[in-house]
Parts: structure tokens; sequence; C-alpha cells
């Protein structure tokens, strides 16, 4: 694709603007910024008319340039330092106090079922005080009781309830995933739990009626779905047409994940571009009429954006309409629309809706992965061209999935730490289903009332989400089907994304230079990779994780580790532990369940029974009372690890044992944990709380 500054220019406006954005969210508080954009703002006016009246000449360009890149800049900082709740007067932050309050709310998420809670996102309206409502803004994430809210909580409803708020809370393990990064970048910056009949559901409804009205008819094709349909391909369906994914179980997504196919149940570009084709195909006749451009524009911008509403205004599907919708005004008008400028003037567009937008993985690899299909596709599909057609098809859809993948690689191995080996074949298989499953998706809605009609669809839909599932599924036992373990750092991401755009600037102008540069940036990645890999070998950890209610400890030598006497079930380990692990190089564990005698570790680890020699250091696990000797004499250990079964209090411990550090792991029950402290602090006794502190590391 020959790609000329010309006819980029949003592109080149988007990069100083997204750069004043990312500042902003990484080193916010500037308060200024908005006097310095006013500044340049008026250099750029005063330079233009001085240019005009003494006409400075094309030699002079760069400094315009300059000062247009300093006002984007700044530009995107201010507009993300406005768009800041904490920023606003009437935040919540500002009436932060502790205690039960009662408040005002809206629920502005779907409403999601965990094991013993409802979760929601909720617009806080006012706290209501002495019968009178203060007027407060914010998000929060509500967690009701499950037994007091069955069905009676919706999207949309004003409800009045009881709580504490609270900080979203950091992660309490190195490398594990950052939730309260997350929620804010989502503008939610509190958490609250409403207890058993501590809210009042007004009856009323605070969101747009427009927006309450498609959610409603989400929500009868999903029954419709459940009724038809029925499992899991009823939740695929959901998933798929509807971007409802609640329902969807964790196995499965990550199977999806695994096969490099997890867009598919994303709402997301690739179903907004199959319903728009479809749309555009039915709407063609239209064009015979007079008028009938015009009428075929408007009707597929409509079509195109009751679709975003009906997915719940998903952002993927809002970039993918927004994106659409510029390309299909600029065609009413017989614009010529570079593609890299429409999709940099969508980003520009979904920025200013919202600049943490940015900061969403969703948001980066979307936009990556088209930016890869239009510049890097063309590259790939030039390579060959079959005479055969269907090898030709079958060869222009690998090269689309190899140039979006190529184009994200940096960020999906930094985010998901793995690389889906078969994602060619997997995507050469799915995608062309996943148009079957969309078509006739579509009429299975149009169709359902149609007798026998309604019939043969519903047997063409069901099977088709059969085979589905059933390829997923069962390609998941190939050979390396997917490498996990992978873990880079943002600079080698950096690295990787300049890798590969010094790849395709020399495939335009073939200089010898930027080749030189280009794998001069591919040594440095490999060299770094070297480094870590040296310091894993020599790495001698010890550390317990924060699991709530659980014990997780592990020691690790080299690039291997051992999990003594753990009590955490899969989930738990590759939420709250894997990802460090992966970090450290280690993908070799043993698990320790029960009381045992090994030597482990090439030699490093000894166990018996509850103690544990590491590196000539003495660790003892107090899992219960019987692990604490009785005896005359004090063993003389490094460390000692209690946990929840102990009974005993810390007078018992310090007559048993001579310790240089205490820990209460995860799984003691906060009162008493509490009276441990409290004895601790008693007998001068210092110790480490992971439920508090987080998860301790020791190097040796």
């Amino acid at each position: 694709m020959d790609i000329k500054k010309g006819q980029i220019p949003l592109a080149r406006l988007f990069v100083p603007f997204a750069c004043g954005i990312t500042a902003a969210l990484y080193f916010g508080g500037f308060r200024y910024s908005i006097y310095i954009t006013s500044a340049l703002l008026l250099l750029l006016f005063l330079y233009n008319w001085l240019s005009n009246k003494y006409d400075t000449g094309y030699s002079k360009r760069w400094i315009f340039g300059t000062l247009v890149a300093l006002f984007l800049f700044s530009a995107g900082y201010s507009f993300t330092l406005l768009h800041t709740p904490s920023e606003k007067v009437s935040d919540i932050s500002k009436y932060e106090e502790n205690g039960m309050r009662s408040f005002l709310v809206s629920i502005v998420s779907e409403p999601k079922e965990k094991e013993k809670t409802v979760k929601a996102v909720a617009e806080i309206k006012g706290i209501i005080n002495n019968k009178k409502i203060l007027k407060v803004t914010g998000k929060v994430m509500l967690s009701f009781q499950k037994d007091t809210v069955g069905d009676t909580i919706r999207y949309g409803d004003l409800l009045v309830i009881k709580t504490q708020l609270s900080r979203t809370k950091p992660p309490m393990n190195p490398d594990e995933f950052d939730y309260q990064h997350y929620l804010e970048m989502n503008g939610i910056y509190y958490e609250g739990f409403v207890p058993k009949h501590s809210f009042h559901n007004t009856n009323a409804i605070d969101v747009p009626w427009l927006l309450y009205f498609t959610d409603r008819c989400r929500h009868r094709l999903i029954t419709l779905l459940n009724k038809q349909i029925k499992g899991t391909e009823a939740n695929l369906a959901s998933a798929i047409l509807l971007g409802y994914r609640n329902d969807l179980s964790p196995s499965v997504v990550q199977q999806f994940t695994d096969s490099g196919t997890v867009h598919v149940i994303c709402v997301a570009g690739l179903h907004v571009g199959i319903f728009f084709w479809v749309l555009s195909l039915l709407l063609t006749p239209l064009d015979r009429f007079k008028h009938g451009k015009t009428i075929r524009t408007i009707l597929l911008l409509i079509l195109l954006w009751g679709y975003a509403l009906l997915t719940g205004m998903a952002t993927p599907v809002m970039r993918a309409t927004v994106m659409l919708s510029f390309l299909i005004v600029g065609r009413q008008f017989s614009r010529y629309t570079n593609s890299v400028n429409t999709l940099a003037a969508s980003a520009l567009f979904m920025l200013l809706l919202n600049p943490f937008s940015l900061a969403d993985t969703g948001f980066q690899l979307s936009y990556l992965s088209v930016l890869g299909i239009l510049t890097i596709y063309p590259i790939l599909n030039g390579i060959i061209e079959p005479a055969n057609f269907i090898l030709r098809k079958t060869w222009e859809l690998a090269c689309l999935s190899a140039s979006a993948q190529l184009a994200i690689l940096p960020l999906s191995l930094l985010y998901f730490h793995q690389f889906p080996n078969y994602f060619v074949f997997t995507n050469l298989l799915i995608v062309p289903l996943l148009s079957v499953v969309i078509y006739s998706g579509i009429l299975f809605f149009i169709t359902a009332k149609i007798p026998l009609l309604s019939t043969i669809i519903t047997w063409l839909f069901h099977s088709s989400l059969q085979l589905m599932s059933m390829l997923i599924s069962h390609s998941r036992h190939l050979p390396l089907y997917v490498t996990k373990g992978i873990f880079i750092y943002p600079i080698e991401a950096l690295l990787l994304f300049t890798f590969i755009l010094g790849l395709f600037i020399y495939h335009i102008n073939r200089k010898y230079v930027v080749l030189v540069s280009t794998l001069s940036v591919l040594v440095l990645f490999l060299g770094i990779q070297i480094y870590e890999t040296n310091a894993h070998s020599k790495q001698q950890i010890f550390a317990v994780y924060h699991v709530s209610k659980k014990q997780a400890a592990i020691f690790i030598s080299g690039k291997q580790g051992v999990i003594p006497f753990s009590n955490i079930d899969s989930s738990d380990f590759s939420y709250h532990v894997q990802y460090h692990l992966w970090e450290r190089g280690v993908k070799d564990t043993m698990a320790l369940h029960t009381d045992t005698t090994a030597q482990l570790l090439s030699g490093r680890l000894a166990v018996q029974h509850n103690f544990i020699q590491f590196n000539g250091k003495k660790y003892v696990f107090v899992r219960n009372n019987d692990d604490v000797p009785d005896s005359l004499n004090k063993f003389p250990v490094h460390c000692i690890v209690i946990s929840a079964a102990y009974k005993l209090g810390m007078e018992a411990i310090q007559n048993a044992f001579t310790f240089d550090t205490l820990i209460f792991d995860s799984s003691i029950a906060p009162m008493r944990l509490k009276k441990w402290k409290r004895e601790c602090d008693e007998l001068n006794i210092k110790y480490y709380d992971v439920s508090k502190q987080g998860a301790y590391i020791e190097n040796s």
C-alpha cells in the first residue's frame, strides 16, 4: 500500500494528540497545561498571521508543524485532565469519609453474576442525608449480596443503596492483572458491598430511553436464543451476535484465546463488517432509483448504528461503526478516502469521546490489527497470486489473518504472554464459519415466527454453532497448539514494534541504512532476551502470594519452582501466581500437597514434613497445632509461615522457635489475624501480613 504523507493528515495529527493523552494517563496532575495549550494556540494564530503578511515561504514550514505538534500534545494532555473524574468538583472523592452512607445510584452496566454476588457499575446521583440529596457524581463498582438480588436489578434501574465505599485495591501480587488500573481507566475509583436488605429499587429508569429500549430488545433476543438453541451454543450465539458474554464460561473463552480466534466471540470490526456487507448487498437495488444512493447511505447508517445500540454500544462495535460511517459518507460524496486516514479519523473521534480509551487493550489491539491489514496485507498478498479461485481466496484469508496477527504481536505478547501457533489454520476454518453463523443468526431472528422456515433456519444456525464449538475444542489437542509463558517488558514490545515498522519502511524505500537499523533493533531485542535468560538461571527466590482464604508459597531456583503444601486451584494459580512465574522465566513447577520427604531443585531444596531447607536457610510451615514442636529447646529457623488451621497463639510460636521472619499468609480469618497481630505487638514479634501488605518476596 502506497502511503503518502499528504493523504494521511489526520494520522499525522493523531500521533501528537495520542502522545499527550498518554502523558496525562501516566504523568497527570500538571494543571497549568490548559494555559500552555491556550498560549500555543495563540502562537499558531500569530505565526499564521505573520507568515501571510511577510510571506515566510516554504522553507519555514517546520516552525508551523512544530507548533501544531506541540499544541496537539498539550491539547491531548489538557483534554484528558478535563475528563478525569477526580478533577471534577462534584466527584465522590471530594466527599470521602468512612462509614455506611445512603446513595442514589443508577445502574449503568449489565449486572454480572459471580459465585456469591452480583456485580454492576453504578453512576452516583447523590448522597442521601436527612431526606435531602446532595448532588455527587462518579462511578462505583457495586457488589450486591446474591441471595437478595435475584433478577431485581437491571440496566438503567435507579436505586437507593446503603453501603460503605472504599478505594479500589491495587494488585497484591507481582505481575498480577491490575484490576484497579483497569477500573480507573473506565472512570471507576471506588467500590462497595451492598449487604442484605440494603437497597431499594425506586422503579424509575435513569438511562436514555433509546439505550434502555435496545437493552430490552437484546434481552428478548437472548431469551429466544436460550429457548430455541439452548446450552453452550446459545451462550456462544449471544456473544457472537449480541455481544453478551456474561453467560459464556471462562473455559470456552480460553479455548478461543488459545486458538487465536478470540475476536470471533468479541463483537467488533469483523462482525460489523460482515453485517455491513449483508446490508450493502440487500440495499443495492436502491441505487437504480432517483436519490437511491442517498437513501441507501442513510439506511446503512441507521441500521449500522441500530446494530451498535443492540450490542449495548460496546466499545469495539463503536470503533468499527464510526470507521464504516466515515467510509459510507465519504463514498456518498464521491470523495477519495485513504483507508489509513479514515482509520485515524475514527480513532481521533473515539478519543474525543473518551480519551481513556487509549489505555484500553481492546482499543489498541483493534486499531493495530486494522492498520496491519491496511498496510501489511497488500505486501503479503502480493507474494504469490494463485490462479485457482479457491486457492486464491484461501491465500487472501491467510494473509489477512497473518497481517493482523503480525501487527498486534508485540502487544499480544506483552498483555497475554502466549502465541497461538495454529492461528492461520484456525482462522481459515472459523472466519468463513463465522459468516455462516451471522447470516443464519440474522435469519433466525427474522423468521422466528414463521413455522416451517424457522425450523430449517434454526437447524442451520444451531449446526453451524455446534461445528464452530467442536472445531475449537478439538483443535486444542494438536501438538504445540499454543506457546504460553512468553513474558516481555514494555521496552521489548517497543523494540518489536520498531522492528516491524522498520521492515515495512525498508519494503517501501529499499534503503540499506533502514535495513541495518532494523536489524540492529532486532539484535538489541535478542540481547535483552539473552541477558534476562542468564539472570533467570541464577535466581533464588522465596515467595508467599496473596490468594484470598488460601495458602500459596513457592521456592524458585533458576527456572524451576516448587510450591509446598499448596491448596490453591488452577483458576487461583492462573490469576494470582502464574504471571509472576512467567516473568521470572519459570514454566516448570512442582506442587507438594502433602507431607513428604524429598530433595528437589537440584539439591538446593530439602523437604522434611513441614520443614524445608532452601539454600542453607530453614523454613517452617505451621499449618496446624501439631506443626509446633513440644520441646525444651527452641528450633532455629529463618522464616515461619502460619496458615489458617493453626489455633494456638503467638506465645507458643515464640517458645518453640527462634526466627528472623514471621509471615501470616492470606488463608487466616480476619478476626484471628487481628488477635495474633495484637499478641505479636505485646511480645515484640515483627511480622509480615500478606493479606494487607501483599505478596512477600525474598531474594536469596
